[in-house]
């Protein structure tokens, strides 16, 4: 006897698979950060330049390095140049990265906290 495939589960298999849910969360931030006065021009922009990077294998992020970096100084207050795992993972949580995939153990300096972070945007990237 043949199971019966649950169209919700395809449904779900085919967004995770091909990024749909990160696709329109990373639309809609470009859209609200930038607020363009023709949203459907700004949206057909930003879909042409997912593609060409998609095409030329260049990696597409909303955060600048400047933007990984001024984060690290905001979980850094002190100046200490170190901050703890848990603020780690907690700007990565403000990154909107859920589940770090870089293991990092103890305190994490700037140097590693730049290089981790843009590694762990690089892989939700959509190109």
């Amino acid at each position: 006897m043949s199971s019966i495939p649950d169209p919700r589960a395809e449904a779900n298999a085919y967004l995770s698979d091909k990024k749909v849910i990160e696709l329109f969360h990373d639309l809609g931030t470009q859209l609200v950060y930038a607020k363009p006065e023709d949203p459907n021009a700004f949206l057909k922009n930003c879909l042409q330049t997912l593609t060409e990077n998609k095409s030329s294998g260049t990696s597409t992020s909303f955060f600048t390095p400047s933007d990984i970096s001024t984060m690290f100084s905001m979980f850094d207050p002190t100046g200490r140049g170190k901050i703890t795992l848990l603020q780690y993972k907690n700007a990565l949580r403000s990154f909107g990265i859920e589940k770090m995939t870089v293991e990092l153990e103890g305190e994490v300096d700037r140097e590693t906290f730049e290089k981790t972070v843009g590694e762990e945007l690089g892989k939700l990237s959509l190109s």
